[in-house]
């Protein structure tokens, strides 16, 4: 039963005010005792859902209307491409490349990108604030385009849509930048999680590669949002997973040893995908401003020309990573159509036709994976392991690589599915992988455009033992010697020729640390000759300065620097021994504490 805390203000228990009730009996209720802020935040966090799940369900009624008009209806996608003429093929696509021609040429700027960098930068770098005008420009054009055969995913039209719908509560209504950035965040989590029937994964996505964090504070709002989002979609398309695909299982110890082997292949490949990516905008945004206007047209057309050859090409591949999950494409296929659809979407992408990556991302996933379980079914017949549940593990582990987030790729590739027997290799290849494709490209598919345009993100807060700069990392082993019987006036030119913070140090005959010489706090002995030529090393040295270990953590050194006039401090080994210095600069360039 649900209960409240009933004590009064002036109960003795409670003090002088009043305590908060544990459970609440309603929705309302709960909304009643927030603050007027909180209130209006979390009430606009519903509106958020149900904008991002009206607006999916909008472009995505858009996108099948597209597809209609422009190859004549069809079952499915791929058979509307397969049915067309190979004239057909060519021309549809170069008129959507025209239409973001005509676009770009009206609002005088390139519409291009997956768009969820930008969403990215949208939340870390411009406090949440994104264009709704612009965003819905670019996800109506995007949609036409994928419908009409742009090699790129449906997902950032509804990402972008969601995203700049959050952003626009947030200024209408007057939140806090902060809560603003989280309502961004959760449309964008809306929008995929409406696109694809993943309300658990969806959340996570935003949470791991929007914002970064699992906090719960942050937490119940996304969940919140991606859930009143995907009810919306639900009503309209139907609560079925994207991939209807019969139950495969991988859970037999040698099963699961496969899959972790093809791991670090599958990271590999997910960070040569990132590299091409980025290559090929690279490559084409240095053309000419000029000519750079009939990229989109003439990336379209290319496009079409190959796809008279393959039409599994063109669009978002959805059919051919269903056919892949199946096990009904041929082998050759398996292994040709993951890199001409990368070099499509990258030609597409750079090019400036706006669309999503998440999308190519899954079908190259699929199609290698399906290509490594096939190979691995014919050279070991006793496997017993169908090539479809490797396109599920291809699908999670290229996933996790493009993206540096393990956690929700298991989750958005089991809601995608419904299938649990492949959980076991699912969630080791897709660790490793991430693992892989991070030691191999830093950044992620959506970071990376970010690093070229020299945008820098905040780095993601890690448990201190995991990100601590041991004090070795910052060891300066240039250390200036002498022994404590050494006279001060031989002494007294090296200490004058000592770069500024640097000191000189009284070692034993065994190495070990004696004191400390610094210039400035032998200002007064300097000034009488009288003294130069009577004491030695010994007499002037500092034994007071405590010096550090290189177990020390850098919150420790800090704290001795504090207690010390010094520059620089001296580091020592278990015997005492001098083994080095540490800088307070290095320190405060290094630390976090």
């Amino acid at each position: 039963m649900f209960r409240r805390d009933t004590r009064t203000p002036d109960d003795p228990a409670n003090g002088t005010a009043a305590e908060q009730p544990v459970f609440y009996r309603s929705v309302r209720e709960f909304l009643g005792q927030l603050p007027g802020v909180a209130q209006r935040f979390w009430l606009l966090v519903v509106a958020t859902g149900v904008i991002s799940g009206l607006g999916a369900v909008a472009l995505l009624e858009l996108l099948a209307l597209v597809k209609r008009l422009a190859w004549d209806g069809g079952p499915t996608f791929l058979a509307a491409f397969q049915h067309a003429s190979p004239a057909r093929r060519v021309i549809v696509p170069t008129l959507g490349g025209l239409l973001v021609l005509l676009a770009m040429l009206g609002v005088k700027r390139r519409l291009g990108g997956h768009g969820t960098s930008g969403i990215i930068e949208a939340i870390w770098v411009h406090q949440g604030r994104l264009q709704l005008g612009r965003a819905l420009l670019r996800g109506a054009l995007a949609i036409v385009s994928v419908g009409m055969g742009a090699s790129l995913g449906r997902e950032g039209a509804l990402l972008q849509t969601g995203a700049a719908a959050g952003s626009w509560l947030a200024d209408r209504f007057g939140v806090t930048r902060r809560q603003a950035r989280l309502l961004v965040a959760c449309g964008a989590a809306s929008g995929l999680a409406a696109a694809y029937n993943v309300p658990i994964g969806g959340a996570l996505f935003g949470l791991e590669v929007l914002l970064g964090s699992f906090a719960l504070e942050l937490f119940g709002p996304v969940v919140v949002s991606c859930v009143t989002a995907t009810i919306i979609a639900r009503i309209a398309q139907g609560p079925s997973p994207s991939y209807v695909i019969p139950a495969y299982e991988l859970m037999r110890p040698r099963e699961v040893l496969v899959g972790l082997l093809l791991a670090p292949v599958l990271g590999l490949a997910a960070a040569v995908f990132v590299k091409v990516m980025g290559w090929v905008e690279v490559q084409l945004y240095r053309v000419k401003p000029g000519p750079a206007r009939l990229l989109p047209p003439l990336a379209m057309a290319l496009l079409g020309l190959v796809a008279v050859r393959f039409p599994d090409l063109l669009g978002n591949g959805y059919d051919t990573v269903k056919s892949a999950l199946l096990g009904e494409v041929p082998l050759a296929l398996l292994l040709a159509l993951p890199f001409l659809k990368l070099a499509a979407s990258a030609l597409c992408a750079g090019a400036g036709v706006p669309g999503g990556l998440f999308t190519p991302s899954l079908f190259y996933g699929a199609l290698l994976g399906g290509g490594l379980g096939e190979l691995l079914q014919r050279a070991f017949p006793s496997l017993h392991a169908a090539p479809g549940a490797f396109a599920l593990v291809g699908m999670a582990g290229v996933l996790a690589g493009t993206t540096h987030a393990a956690v929700s790729a298991v989750l958005i590739i089991f809601e995608l599915t419904g299938d649990y027997g492949v959980i076991l290799p699912l969630m080791l290849s897709s660790a490793v992988a991430a693992a892989t494709s991070r030691a191999i490209e830093p950044d992620s598919l959506y970071t990376a455009p970010l690093q070229r345009r020299g945008v820098k993100l905040p780095e993601l807060p890690r448990p201190e033992w995991l990100r601590a700069t041991p004090v070795s990392a910052l060891l300066s082993r240039d250390a200036e010697r002498c022994g404590p019987e050494t006279p001060f006036r031989t002494l007294l030119p090296r200490l004058l020729a000592l770069p500024p913070g640097h000191d000189l140090y009284v070692v034993g005959p065994g190495g070990e640390l004696l004191g400390i010489l610094a210039l400035d706090a032998l200002k007064g002995t300097i000034s009488d000759e009288a003294l130069l030529s009577m004491i030695v090393a010994a007499d002037v040295m500092d034994e007071g300065a405590a010096p550090i270990t290189s177990h020390m953590t850098l919150a420790e050194v800090a704290a001795r620097f504090a207690e010390a006039d010094l520059e620089r401090l001296p580091v020592v080994d278990d015997q005492h021994r001098l083994i080095g210095t540490v800088s307070k600069r290095d320190l405060l360039k290094h630390g976090r504490f």
